[in-house]
């Protein structure tokens, strides 16, 4: 399986049609099974025609209300090049507010969603979003595939749900804007990985972005990562690029070589996670004198 993390940089470009005939150009490049973009990706959809900055507000309705255009466009390429595609992430409406919404797009067409559930300060205060209500599990033709939109990666009950539900792989769409923020992510995606014993493919949004609040400036680095266990790569590391380059990260991925140490690995982490519970009723505390 042939798997493009991309390092994802929002342009603003001149009309619809331009933005179309960059991400065509992005997909035909990676060339993959499964072509993952970043969180927040789908603000490129809001920057098309360079408006005027509105403001944070503004730029998150504005993101909202071309998030169907957005999807449409997902849609298209997906079945033109024949590719999964984790269409990034975006503003999107729903009865109670506006969440931010990653949709996972299959060549025929089918479009599912994963909604961030855990927001971080700046989306909570300054964006008034509103977080997702449902763990989701996307049964594909690759595998079952979960999602978790940036902050989520960092919190380990939410994997491990996925990861009992049978995932195969974990998707982590980013954007983060100081070089500390992508540290907490990208490490969190590896201690995903080790913790679960599965692949975790992140992605992250790059580069900045004049008058517009939400991606004004992004850092990260693309990867995918892996147990670090029998025949997979001592690291952890399958595949990553360098910090702020938009070169996609292509690999070739052996499911099977994944899967491999939760049946036979060096530890059990996956197998073994249950043994926490008789620990975690509370802590006792000694004297040293």
């Amino acid at each position: 399986m042939k798997i493009a993390a991309c390092a994802h940089h929002c342009d603003r470009v001149p009309d619809w049609g331009a933005l179309r005939g960059k991400l065509d150009a992005l997909v035909a490049e990676c060339s993959a099974d499964l072509v993952v973009l970043p969180e927040y990706a789908a603000m490129e959809a809001a920057l098309a025609g360079n408006p005027d900055d509105p403001g944070e507000i503004g730029w998150r309705d504005r993101a909202a209300d071309r998030a169907a255009g957005w999807v449409d466009l997902f849609r298209d390429l997906a079945a033109r090049h024949g590719s999964h595609i984790l269409a990034g992430s975006g503003p999107a409406r729903v009865g109670n507010g506006v969440v931010n919404r990653s949709w996972l797009v299959a060549p025929s067409g089918a479009v599912e969603y994963q909604d961030k559930l855990i927001l971080t300060p700046y989306e909570r205060d300054r964006l008034a979003m509103t977080p997702g209500e449902e763990l989701r599990l996307f049964d594909t033709a690759l595998g079952r595939i979960g999602v978790l939109v940036c902050y989520d990666s960092e919190f380990p009950l939410l994997a491990r749900r996925l990861a009992e539900g049978g995932a195969n792989m974990i998707l982590v769409p980013s954007c983060t804007d100081f070089p500390a923020g992508q540290t907490r992510v990208r490490q969190s995606a590896r201690a995903r990985a080790i913790e679960n014993q599965c692949l975790v493919v992140q992605a992250p949004l790059v580069g900045r972005v004049a008058s517009c609040g939400i991606v004004d400036e992004s850092t990260g680095r693309a990867g995918l990562f892996c147990p670090p266990d029998h025949g997979l790569p001592s690291e952890g590391i399958l595949a990553q690029g360098d910090t702020d380059s938009t070169r996609p990260v292509i690999a070739e991925v052996d499911p099977a070589a994944i899967a491999a140490p939760r049946q036979a690995g060096q530890v059990g982490n996956f197998a073994h996670w249950d043994e926490q519970e008789r620990h975690d009723r509370g802590v006792k505390t000694v004297a040293l004198a």
